[in-house]
């Protein structure tokens, strides 16, 4: 019966069977029982074309051929299977998998007690030995190749001639919804500890997106380690399973004669997983898991995260497989989605070590044949599309601030088109810059604005040259005539590096400036009319350094100066884009700012010493921690304009990094430091709310301080200034907003209600 089943199986799948098809299909049972395996993980050796076997035990494939390959079949628990198959083959294939004997040694079942919670215990007392990060001088090589497709369009959506040119490399999905890779990058990367350094160029295939179009979405590069508490994925923190912690968020199974260890969280709407992970008996060493986070989890935008990993006998990663769905409109119904869904992969893999573990379910399923030159027409045909322009063409005002109109000439920075000040009411200017379809060493970008309250033009031109050195080494040549903010210099905006507002001013305090409480004490800024010199450099993957020199005039003075600012960072992952660099935040460690600075003004000579230590810290199930710490001192008599003053902020909209109920030059020091704190929860406490949990609202604690001493005090003023804060707040309301309650401690007491508009995932 069996064999007529195949038969009538095989002529049912194969009716549309074109000359190069080739079909495989039957049945997976235990060898020893007869019984059905479901789960089993099938792929082509070599390739990413696979599915699993339904709960029955049985499977099928169908898939083009151009030469002989090997089907592989594997699970946990059972030895692999290999088979050789032709093109053009029409195979009904029964196979038996052994189950592979797993002794659980040294570990002794006390009455009453979980025998996975002893496993693990095992495991973390032999992290020492088995964990790779902390053995650096057993390094090893990966390929990394990171995709980004894209989904859910539909039929309708695409003209008929393309959708059909691209049937021969896309999933064609039961719903009619097309998966369309738009990115794809590949490069080798050496890991030693837990740095992983480039080992050869990015070989990159921008099919639409840029780098900078589409880095925001990613959080990491891979190379997790879940001896760790926390794994840092799309700029969250999940928790591990192997953490110290684990036994109070997941509940832990171990199969029965069997070494792998069924984990399931206890709260699926914290930032957990569901999975299962092989344990070595023998040295207690994890040696593959597979995990995928649940529905309801509280991290915005993720639809569903998968991630599985095979570890080698030293430690080394064999291979790891990260797949995230990215789903970025609030809907209801599936069928109503007018956005696209983004699909983004990380794949890392050991060429060195031979892997009998099959791929993640969710990566194995994607039939990818991009790089087929058969596909390259279609994918011309791709960017023309209206849906794909509109989204390459959005994605880079966000990530870039530039308007690009499609010429060699964009429209520049958006913050310059319109402002809103005290001084100039309204601030109308006409910014441009070139790009790299006119030159990709050489860029110019310059604006002219007009003031309808002091009635007097104003502009900028800048001229930046990428050197050519094996390092990023930029030179900018620039000119400035506007008004700054007297709080703002080159250090305070180290604190915003990805931010998009004017200055060092969050987007939200700029864009509700108007609905400020004090008119006096709003608007600190000052003409400054200044020629500078800027000198960029990377020295080693870790430190970066700028140089300043400069002469201007602002506030009736001139002046001139020289400074340096070194950028310090361990294990960080960053973007370059043309002439721009964003920062992922990717390391667990902290970055560390030394600024020296030296002029001449008036009435004399200045020197200015700074440093800053600041971190997005992933606390695990305990949510993220910001902050900035910073201490500075001013010799010689400098300025007012060039004190130190700690950055006011009296509009009602929160900015983390501003002192929300300082008035402007409230604060001016040459001898001072300060704090700026922000816990984010993510969660943890209004996920045990049955109803309001579904609202993946964020508890939000905030504390800020700042202490100054002013050698030569203004008259009636003293020398020691004190500032301090805290406030608590709710966050991620409608996923857009976060809101504050704000007292202020010192120098009186104040309570305010502030706002923020924030995304994030």
């Amino acid at each position: 019966m069996k064999v007529v089943r195949y038969i009538v199986f095989l002529l049912l799948f194969a009716l549309p069977l074109h000359a190069a098809e080739t079909i495989v299909v039957g049945e997976i049972v235990n060898e020893a029982t007869g019984e059905a395996i479901p789960n089993v993980n099938i792929h082509f050796r070599g390739t990413k074309v696979g599915t699993t076997s339904d709960e029955n035990g049985n499977y099928a494939l169908r898939v083009d051929l151009q030469e002989k390959a090997q089907l592989v079949f594997s699970a946990v628990g059972y030895y692999t299977q290999r088979f050789d198959i032709v093109p053009g083959a029409m195979a009904g294939l029964q196979v038996s998998m052994r189950e592979k004997a797993a002794a659980l040694t040294e570990i002794v079942v006390a009455p009453n007690e979980n025998p996975a919670l002893l496993l693990l215990r095992q495991v973390r007392a032999h992290r020492q030995d088995n964990d790779r990060t902390l053995h650096p001088e057993n390094s090893f090589t990966v390929e990394r190749q990171q995709t980004l497709y894209v989904s859910e369009i539909r039929k309708r959506q695409l003209r008929r001639a393309l959708w059909r040119s691209l049937q021969a490399g896309m999933i064609v999905q039961e719903d009619s919804s097309y998966i369309m890779p738009l990115y794809r990058e590949t490069q080798s990367f050496r890991i030693s500890g837990e740095q992983m350094t480039p080992a050869n160029d990015q070989r990159t295939q921008a099919l639409i997106l840029s780098t900078t179009d589409y880095s925001s979405l990613i959080g990491g590069e891979g190379n997790l380690n879940f001896y760790q508490n926390s794994l840092s994925i799309m700029n969250h923190a999940f928790l591990s399973p192997l953490a110290g912690s684990g036994h109070l968020y997941y509940r832990y199974y171990l199969d029965d004669d069997s070494c792998t260890i069924h984990f399931r969280t206890r709260n699926p709407f914290y930032a957990t997983f569901n999975g299962e992970m092989v344990i070595d008996t023998t040295t207690f060493a994890l040696r593959s898991i597979k995990a995928y986070v649940p529905a309801e989890v509280a991290v915005n935008y993720v639809n569903t995260l998968h991630v599985s990993q095979v570890l080698a006998p030293d430690g080394s990663i064999a291979e790891e497989h990260v797949s995230a769905v990215l789903d970025f409109a609030v809907q209801g119904e599936k069928a109503g989605t007018i956005f696209p869904t983004l699909l983004l992969t990380t794949s890392l893999k050991n060429p060195n070590v031979a892997v009998v573990y099959a791929n993640d379910s969710m990566v194995a399923t994607v039939r990818d044949t991009t790089l087929a030159a058969t596909t390259d027409s279609a994918f011309a045909t791709l960017d023309s599309l209206p849906l794909m322009r509109l989204a390459k063409w959005t994605a880079t005002i966000v990530t870039t601030g530039y308007i690009p109109t499609g010429t060699f000439l964009d429209i520049g920075h958006i913050e310059e088109i319109l402002q809103v000040n005290s001084h100039e009411g309204v601030h109308i200017g006409l910014p441009f810059r070139t790009n790299e379809k006119l030159s990709k060493v050489v860029s110019l970008e310059a604006s002219v604005g007009y003031g309808i309250k002091d009635r007097s033009p104003k502009g900028m031109g800048r001229i930046s040259v990428n050197l050519p050195t094996n390092r990023r080494n930029i030179l900018q040549l620039e000119y400035n005539d506007r008004y700054v903010w007297s709080e703002v210099d080159d250090f305070d905006r180290l604190l915003r590096e990805n931010s998009m507002g004017w200055g060092n001013m969050d987007f939200t305090a700029y864009a509700f400036e108007a609905l400020h409480r004090d008119s006096l004490y709003v608007n600190t800024a000052m003409r400054q009319r200044q020629l500078q010199l800027h000198w960029f450099a990377d020295w080693t993957p870790n430190l970066e350094t700028h140089a300043y020199i400069r002469a201007g005039w602002q506030e009736g003075y001139a002046y001139q100066s020289l400074s340096a600012i070194a950028r310090l960072s361990w294990g960080e992952r960053k973007y370059d884009g043309y002439f721009m660099r964003r920062y992922a935040y990717s390391t667990r460690y902290p970055v560390l700012y030394l600024s020296l600075e030296g002029g001449h003004w008036n009435s004399g000579l200045y020197g200015h010493v700074r440093v800053m230590l600041t971190q997005h810290a992933q606390l695990g199930m305990g949510g993220t921690l910001n902050y900035a710490l910073q201490a500075g001192a001013i010799f010689g008599k400098a300025p007012t304009a060039m004190l130190w003053q700690a950055d006011a902020n009296q509009g009602y909209a929160y900015d983390p990094y501003r002192f929300t109920f300082l008035h402007g030059r409230q604060i001016m020091a040459d001898k001072y430091v300060s704090l700026q704190t922000e816990w984010n929860g993510q969660g943890i406490l209004f996920n045990l709310i049955p109803g309001i949990r579904w609202l993946h609202l964020r508890e939000l604690v905030e504390g800020k301080i700042a202490y100054g001493y002013l050698t030569y005090p203004p008259a009636g003023t003293k020398n020691h200034q004190l500032y301090a804060e805290v406030g608590v707040g709710i966050g991620n309301i409608l996923r857009v907003c976060d809101l504050y309650s704000v007292w202020s401690l010192s120098p009186s007491i104040q309570w305010g209600i502030r706002f923020r508009i924030h995304l994030g995932l």
